[in-house]
């Protein structure tokens, strides 16, 4: 072993995207349509190239005004990123530079625990209860008795797909002496929104992380952390000057302002979702699962029997169909409406 290597990075685990290029891909919590005409002719018609041998605006004035205007907002609330991911890892290397503890939720998006690992910063897990749910005034007692600086969790929760209330966030945001992260990167697909968007100045602890990928741009990677002023003024202090390109600030900020046709997809893909819960409910007993319904755009499939997910898993991928697969569960994407048929054909003749 290379001896230059850091002990932490050896031990480490790779974050290992599926790469394979399955018939139907229902793994990744994509949009699967097609980005609108509407949507591409005006990308096509605004993104120049003439100007690609200068860095792209600091500022990001168009873009944040395009996204501030969308979300209702100011664009000295946003900073913009190169998708959640870096926003994440910016909010952890900003707030914990100095040391201090980040509790986060298990199971939820695996990459918090990463980006904190790789920060150097303790972790600390409050277990869901039965998987699920979150008892916040039990996630309340558990960041006091820890003394943690920040605390950082999805709504709607990716993988469980489960959402809690506005108030309940809040009134758990409002009780904690720590940064409060709140991820919603899956909350366009809830059947009511639940955003904490609106408080951002009446906390000064809050921050919400918002992303154009599920949305139908998960290839243009572009995230937006929201927040009052002064979490903002920080972040700004601490991220790269230059840390998104001149092509998706343009992309991103075109794409905003003909939202209509993304919203149309947005409003299938949950009728999609409804139907894949409906779909792999007739199948729960039958194949010794749980599945409850989602507020994102995914089901989750909690397996019973050891190795149970694996074989579905296995069998699905025989037939061209790509699921996330992570212990004993199935996170399941809504795909087009002919893909959900496929996948309805081929999982009601599985067995286990």
């Amino acid at each position: 072993m290379n001896k230059y290597i850091p002990e932490k990075i050896k031990v480490m685990q790779e974050y290992v995207p599926d790469t394979s290029c399955p018939e139907i891909k229902l793994d990744a919590n994509e949009s699967p349509f097609d980005t609108p005409e509407e949507v591409l002719r005006a990308i096509k018609e605004s993104v120049s190239f003439e100007d690609i041998n200068r860095y792209p605006d600091p500022d990001m004035t168009e873009l944040l005004n395009a996204y501030g205007d969308h979300i209702g907002t100011d664009k000295d609330h946003l900073v913009a990123g190169d998708g959640s991911d870096e926003l994440i890892a910016l909010t952890i290397n900003t707030f914990l530079c100095d040391g201090g503890k980040l509790l986060i939720c298990e199971p939820d998006f695996s990459m918090y625990k990463f980006y904190a690992e790789f920060s150097g910063c303790e972790t600390v897990s409050y277990k869901k209860k039965d998987g699920m749910d979150i008892d916040f005034a039990k996630l309340k007692e558990l960041c006091k008795e820890e003394n943690c600086k920040m605390v950082l969790l999805s709504n709607p929760c990716n993988p469980t797909g489960v959402m809690y209330g506005k108030e309940t966030v809040m009134d758990f945001v409002r009780s904690i002496d720590a940064v409060a992260v709140i991820d919603e990167a899956y909350m366009e697909f809830a059947p009511r929104c639940e955003s904490v968007l609106g408080e951002i100045d009446n906390c000064d602890n809050l921050i919400v992380l918002k992303t154009v990928s599920k949305i139908g741009l998960a290839g243009l990677r572009c995230g937006f952390a929201v927040s009052n002023k002064e979490l903002i003024s920080a972040l700004k202090k601490t991220k790269s000057p230059y840390n998104l390109n001149s092509v998706t600030q343009k992309a991103v900020a075109v794409a905003l302002r003909n939202y209509r046709a993304i919203g149309a997809n947005v409003e299938q893909i949950k009728l999609g979702t409804e139907r894949l819960y409906d779909i792999v409910k007739k199948q729960e007993k039958r194949l010794d699962f749980e599945v409850r319904p989602s507020s994102a755009n995914f089901v989750l499939l909690r397996f019973k029997k050891d190795g149970a997910a694996r074989k579905i898993w296995v069998e699905m991928k025989n037939h061209g169909i790509s699921l996330r697969i992570s212990g004993n569960t199935l996170r399941i994407t809504a795909g087009t409406s002919d893909e959900i048929d496929r996948f309805e054909e081929v999982f009601k003749k599985l067995e286990i």
